[in-house]
């Protein structure tokens, strides 16, 4: 599991500049702060990198030759937005104007706000400069371009065979970009900061973050094998046909995922076919002389909105994790956004969503009966799994379940997955009411005794089907059952920086009888309702 911060491109120049810092602190200081608010949330990676490492740049210059040399990239002389008075060429984000759309004021030359239309600058009605409130001119200049068209059989063939797998709305979209024809893209910039262009006479010049963001996935496993100690290790993930690619993402990235990064790989794995190029251009550690794998599946998410609009930080309408980190816990903001997820479609986050997502579904399901389950066992049985056999009925529901949340989590249908965890925990409160062991308890000893046996079986299941949600949960059960020495890849992940096991522990392993439970604790709290809204 690799991933980095996305550290070029021009909103971080364009907020650097706001703030009177260089791009390179800012860059340095969020990729900082990210990754402290990814531990907060327990996400974890084996290598969670940046965009700004000598490795990265290394590998994006190696793929780009290789595409220049294979005839994908060539140049192009063009005429683009310049600012006369501060003698710059302006990225799209420099560039403000007129939605031709919608009519907002504060479009961008990327992207309008308001209405969510991507843009050109040259879209845009009336342009200014953001650098001097002046009207850009058009100026010549020249850049290299990605030759998609000639890319497009290639990838026509590979989305037709590939994608059915794929959340329909992605495989329409990119099946869609097919249709209309792929047109060639600008691949650099007019800028001092990114990743230099490695051609010889094109200083001032950087690579196009599009184009070489998406190469962060093999630079980041690059870097993964080398820190181990193992730097053809990569290799095992790279070039092996059966290992699934899965990318993980939002939706205004999907087509950089599905057409763009897809291209890139269909195109350079055309090293591998050409003994000069294969000789010139080994990647670190590299010896397979075999393609690279393509996505297998992206799993692209819709918008959340936020107050009817698309998240903006810098419009002011978005939720920040770490604000709601201050307030909520982590379980809660975990299970929410997956929960409620916009696979599909978009979705307005709602402030009555986040409170019954908490209150109904953590605290008044899963919580609810596991408190009871653990507490009667404290109280009526001195802490102890009392004597039982699992019952058919709950040995079927748990198999069941572990088959049909797996199945969800492989098909990456997480609000689904979210959905049979929920009705996991409808049964098991079922379970205990109709079972009433505060009734037995007094009137067969023995059926309460195994009333109880089977609800904390139904209690430890919930511990791992809850684990790929909220993992902190699970831990905390894990020591309420008084669990010992199970391996957790987690936990080795974060104290060591490597998983050394691969085991299925996605089953029921039966809690013995007389088995002394740890301190039991409430699992999740009660939100009131009367609360300060986000």
């Amino acid at each position: 599991m690799v991933s980095g911060s996305d550290s070029h491109g021009t909103p971080i120049l364009f907020k650097a500049e706001k703030l009177g810092i260089s791009p390179e602190e800012l860059a340095k200081k969020s990729h900082k702060e990210i990754s402290q608010t990814f531990k907060k949330l327990s996400l974890i990676y084996e290598n969670y990198s940046t965009t700004t490492t000598k490795n990265h740049e290394e590998i994006v210059h190696n793929v780009f030759l290789v595409l220049k040399e294979r005839g994908y990239l060539y140049t192009q002389k063009s005429k683009q937005y310049f600012d006369e008075k501060v003698g710059r060429f302006l990225p799209d984000r420099y560039v403000r104007g007129i939605c031709p759309e919608c009519g907002a004021t504060n479009a961008r030359g990327d992207e309008c706000p308001e209405c969510g239309k991507f843009l050109k600058p040259e879209d845009l009605i009336d342009p200014y400069s953001t650098l001097s409130d002046t009207k850009p001119v058009f100026k010549e200049t020249e850049h290299f371009y990605l030759d998609l068209k000639k890319l497009e059989p290639q990838l026509k063939k590979w989305i037709d065979k590939s994608s059915d797998n794929w959340r329909k709305w992605v495989r329409e979209f990119s099946k869609g970009w097919i249709r209309e024809g792929l047109e060639p893209r600008e691949v650099t910039r007019d800028m001092n900061f990114g990743i230099s262009v490695p051609v010889e006479g094109w200083e001032g010049k950087v690579l196009y973050v599009w184009i070489e963001a998406v190469i962060g996935y093999l630079s980041a496993s690059i870097e993964w094998a080398q820190k181990i100690g193992k730097p053809q290790e990569w290799e095992e993930f790279w070039k092996d046909p059966k290992c699934k690619h899965f990318y993980f993402i939002a939706g205004g990235n999907t087509s950089f995922h599905t057409i763009i990064w897809p291209a890139e790989l269909l195109a350079y794995s055309e090293k591998y076919t050409d003994d000069s190029l294969w000789n010139k251009y080994k990647l670190p550690g590299e010896s397979k002389r075999e393609p690279l794998t393509l996505p297998y599946d992206v799993p692209s998410n819709k918008m959340l909105l936020f107050k009817g609009k698309k998240m903006s930080k810098g419009d002011g309408t978005s939720l920040d994790a770490d604000s709601l980190l201050e307030k909520y816990s982590e379980d809660l903001i975990r299970f929410f956004f997956v929960r409620y997820a916009p696979e599909n479609h978009d979705r307005e986050f709602e402030w009555k969503d986040f409170l019954d997502c908490n209150n109904n579904e953590l605290v008044a399901n899963l919580g609810n009966f596991i408190n009871r389950t653990l507490t009667f066992v404290q109280s009526k049985f001195g802490g102890t799994v009392p004597e039982g056999e699992i019952e058919k009925e709950v040995q079927e529901q748990i198999e069941t379940s572990f088959k049909e949340i797996g199945k969800h989590i492989e098909r990456c249908e997480f609000v689904k997955a979210s959905e049979a965890l929920l009705k996991f925990g409808d049964f098991s409160n079922k379970y205990f009411n109709d079972k009433a062991p505060w009734v037995s308890y007094k009137e067969n000893i023995k059926e309460c005794s195994n009333t109880i046996y089977n609800s904390i079986q139904l209690v430890n299941a919930l511990r791992t089907l809850i684990k790929p949600f909220i993992p902190n949960a699970s831990n905390k059960l894990r020591d309420m059952l008084n669990i010992k020495n199970e391996y957790d890849p987690n936990e080795e992940l974060t104290t060591k920086g490597v998983v050394s096991q691969l085991e299925n522990s996605w089953y029921l392993e039966e809690i013995p009888s007389l088995t002394k439970l740890g301190d039991i604790k409430i699992l999740f709290e009660k939100i009131d309702r009367e609360e300060e809204r986000p």
